[in-house]
């Protein structure tokens, strides 16, 4: 048996060449194992909770999302209907392909603020989006489902002419609003029509415009989007401040562009311009 000192000297002399400890192959062993398991593992914790929840499934999928942060975001994110997910206080309202409806909240104000925090946290791996609105916390789908400008065009929904007067304002950064209970929808599949390269805040119901980056708050945006995205971003678009893409705005709005769309969310009918308003003196 060599000695310890020969093992120093053979260690040192590996290391002087350049060669150092070689890698454990025990991790590379790990890493099968894990990438094996992976796409069981929430399996086998609900068969685990399981048997701590007396065989009830729902129960054990409800201590699931308690343990990982999520809670009720946790549980409300698997119904691939859902498209966001709204918490003000302990209040929860869901929109989705199901309609908007609000669903029994958080038991507490310290749940909700860790579930918002964990969602936070997890972002990329739930492939969502986190903003604050206000006092609402608004959890969307980055890639959410609904009609595109080439659909809107070929139905018949909107026209080139019009299209390109939306396409034209926002160039110039100015305000665009859509009233409508399907306006929310409008706005989304306009939504890439802002220059790639803005800085945009995100309201309830917006959507990133492809290559676009996400601001905080609306006075680091170039641009705001979204359905009644707050009192600052409203008088923002107002003044001129910022070019806007703004659906059932909740205050009077100086836009370059008004229309109204006709027809239920989940299927407008048509996108016009509004009649000007003539204030009376």
């Amino acid at each position: 048996m060599p000695s310890v000192e020969a093992f120093s000297e053979e260690v040192s002399a590996a290391e002087s060449a350049g060669g150092g400890p070689g890698p454990d192959e025990d991790w590379e062993t790990a890493a099968r194992i894990a990438a094996s398991i992976r796409p069981s593992i929430g399996r086998m914790w609900l068969d685990m909770l399981s048997r701590h929840t007396g065989g009830d499934p729902a129960m054990a999928r409800k201590v699931y999302y308690v343990m990982g942060g999520l809670h009720l975001i946790g549980e409300l994110w698997q119904d691939p209907r859902v498209m966001e997910v709204h918490v003000r206080g302990t209040r929860v309202t869901v929109f989705g392909e199901h309609g908007v409806h609000e669903v029994a909240g958080f038991p507490s104000e310290e749940a909700a603020r860790r579930a918002v925090e964990s969602a936070e946290a997890a972002q990329d791996r739930m492939d969502a989006r986190v903003t604050r609105a206000g006092e609402s916390v608004v959890v969307s789908r980055r890639t959410m489902r609904g009609p595109t400008i080439a659909g809107l065009l070929e139905s018949g929904v909107v026209t080139r002419e019009l299209l390109s007067q939306v396409e034209a304002a926002l160039a110039r950064l100015e305000t665009v609003t859509v009233t409508g209970p399907a306006a929310r929808v409008v706005i989304r599949a306009f939504a890439p029509l802002v220059p790639p390269g803005s800085r945009v805040f995100e309201g309830p119901h917006a959507v990133l415009p492809p290559g676009c980056v996400a601001a905080a708050e609306p006075l680091d945006a170039d641009y705001v989007i979204g359905v009644r995205p707050g009192a600052t971003a409203e008088r923002m678009a107002s003044a001129g401040q910022v070019g806007a893409l703004i659906a059932n705005p909740e205050s009077e709005i100086r836009a370059a562009v008004r229309l109204v769309v006709t027809g239920r969310s989940a299927a407008p009918e048509m996108v016009m311009r509004a009649l000007t308003r003539v204030m009376a003196h």
